[in-house]
């Protein structure tokens, strides 16, 4: 039933819209340009942290927000704020398994296109194209070549773009996070600089075009009646000042 016919108001996904924006194209755009960049100096950089040159502070800071980018993680903090705001549990578990959607969609690749890892690349690799296994890789038994792209990556860039849709004014620090997440995913050697952008780009993408489909937009509403239901202390604090001036 439309919103309008029922009488009730909705608050929903902001960003969600019909037509892409400029920055929804030019963000996975500039995400991919830089994964481009990124390529001759994947190995640079992974004999960098292959070394293990990084402040023990840092590194336990960033190891510490990759469950941001892992389906238990997701699972676990968005089935939480379920279960915490009931009105708007529709909402987080649309979220949490379309989140997880797009880490299905970076498998596919995965499956496809063969890329060692750094911390399984010998560090005497000398060539880009050392680190590419060829198609299909499990086919001809690499089980290992799973770098390209970065799955954690994908995972928190959609979750994030997600749940920027329904809060805006928390964009910034949830796509920090999604950051802090791919750097950390290069910083434990478990991916090239290149694979992270190409992740974030295709999180980016899934999330935008499923926030196209009106269907979904349906599932993000969380009518106002049930927000405030959800939150009666806001509503006594109201109700105290109006009866006074009574």
């Amino acid at each position: 039933m439309n919103s309008e016919r029922s009488g009730r108001s909705f608050k929903g996904p902001l960003s969600a819209r019909k037509n892409a924006t400029l920055g929804e194209l030019l963000v996975p755009s500039a995400l991919l340009f830089l994964a481009g960049c990124c390529l001759p100096y994947d190995l640079t950089v992974a004999r960098f942290f292959q070394a293990g040159q990084i402040p023990g502070f840092l590194r336990e800071l960033v190891e510490n927000t990759e469950p941001l980018g892992h389906g238990i993680g997701i699972i676990v903090l968005l089935g939480t704020a379920a279960i915490l705001h009931r009105a708007a549990a529709k909402r987080y578990v649309t979220i949490a398994a379309l989140a997880l959607l797009a880490g299905v969609g970076t498998n596919v690749i995965k499956f496809s296109v063969g890329r060692i890892r750094p911390r399984d690349l010998s560090l005497e690799a000398s060539s880009l194209a050392e680190t590419w296994t060829g198609w299909f890789p499990y086919l001809n038994g690499l089980s290992g070549s799973q770098s390209f792209p970065s799955g954690h990556t994908t995972v928190a860039w959609a979750a994030a773009v997600l749940l920027a849709s329904a809060f805006p004014h928390a964009r910034m620090w949830l796509l920090g996070l999604a950051a802090m997440v791919a750097y950390g995913r290069v910083q434990c050697s478990a991916h090239y600089p290149s694979d992270v952008f190409a992740g974030a780009a295709l999180g980016w993408t899934i999330a935008t075009l499923l926030l196209k489909q009106s269907a979904i937009q349906q599932l993000l509403l969380v009518p106002e009646s049930d927000e405030l239901k959800s939150h009666p202390s806001s509503l006594s604090k109201e109700a105290v000042p109006a009866a006074r001036a009574a």
